[in-house]
């Protein structure tokens, strides 16, 4: 499972081992200055959409990118029964290629806190 810690003023995420092939790469740093917003999702799996590059077991896991056709990029690493964060970021700030990151993680309440209280928006 991914994970997200705030260093700084910097949102890093690290993927682990297995996920790594599906998202295209081992981590992800995003400056806290380009989250637009931030909200927590029980359910997440539902809030994937578009087409996708990465691996999918339907109704369990979704890892990977999303969104492609829809001209708005998902990095996308979550699943059943672990809530996750939705963080829509600008791209123009961020300086990378996705709009929104969702993420499952177990400490995603700890996190929001951590963003909400540093990131310039």
């Amino acid at each position: 499972m991914a994970t997200m810690k705030v260093i700084g003023n910097e949102l890093h995420v690290r993927f682990s081992g297995w996920e790594r092939p599906a998202v295209w790469r081992a981590s992800l740093v995003v400056p806290l200055a380009a989250v637009r917003r931030i909200e927590g999702i029980d359910k997440p799996l539902g809030h994937v959409r578009g087409g996708r590059m990465g691996f999918l077991i339907s109704g369990v896991v979704k890892v990977g990118v999303w969104g492609l056709g829809t001209g708005s990029l998902q990095l996308v690493s979550v699943r059943r029964n672990v809530g996750a964060l939705r963080i829509t970021l600008d791209r123009k700030v961020s300086g990378g290629r996705f709009e929104e990151l969702l993420i499952s993680t177990k400490s995603a309440d700890k996190v929001a806190e951590e963003i909400g209280a540093r990131a310039v928006s």
